[in-house]
């Protein structure tokens, strides 16, 4: 397995299962989480390796023009009639820390690529935004949650979920939210078989 495909697994892992690790410490309390994972293909219609930029057609016979940025690697593997699989996963995870800290919101950004090369046609990206937001205000009646992210912007979310809406009696202004998000995207070619 691929360095890129370990981190991304075990990224997504990771982030969905630390809530509940750190929840035995009883700092943290798990509300949500959600992993959600798409895979489609298509057929490569044309490839301008001069523009980057690739002609698909999907399934339903739709046509696609994408501009391919060329940081993701050379399109030399790609030819018309070849097929290309994508996989996109995407997860969140929602904890709240019990502990009122007066530290300030932030957010944080890790990314990583393997490019697809002439050897190799599989491109792999992530990324993964951590963000920790303040509660503001709790409104139990309307269960409602204003938070007051990284820039100071403020959010106000109903809360829809009813085992999430009995946890809100437990939160108190202050308290500091945890939300990670994990994209990963990963993109193979199949040449056309001659």
């Amino acid at each position: 397995m691929k360095p890129i495909q370990t981190f991304i697994k075990g990224a997504a892992t990771v982030s969905l299962l630390a809530f509940s690790i750190m929840s035995a410490n009883a700092t943290v309390l798990p509300v949500a989480g959600d992993f959600q994972a798409d895979h489609f293909s298509a057929k490569v219609v044309s490839v301008d390796q001069k523009n980057h930029v690739v002609v698909l057609e999907g399934e339903a016979g739709n046509k696609v023009s994408l501009n391919v940025p060329e940081e993701t690697g050379t399109l030399a593997n790609l030819k018309a009639g070849d097929t290309v699989d994508t996989t996109v996963t995407r997860s969140v995870a929602i904890a709240f820390d019990t502990n009122v800290d007066k530290a300030a919101p932030t957010a944080s950004t890790t990314k990583g690529m393997e490019k697809a090369t002439s050897g190799s046609p599989e491109h792999e990206a992530f990324r993964q935004v951590n963000v920790q937001l303040k509660i503001k205000h709790i409104d139990l009646k309307k269960n409602e949650i204003t938070f007051v992210g990284p820039k100071g912007q403020e959010k106000t979310v109903t809360v829809e979920d009813p085992k999430v809406q009995a946890k809100l009696k437990d939160l108190k202004v202050n308290q500091s939210v945890r939300v990670t998000y994990t994209d990963s995207i990963k993109i193979t070619a199949h040449p056309v078989k001659s």
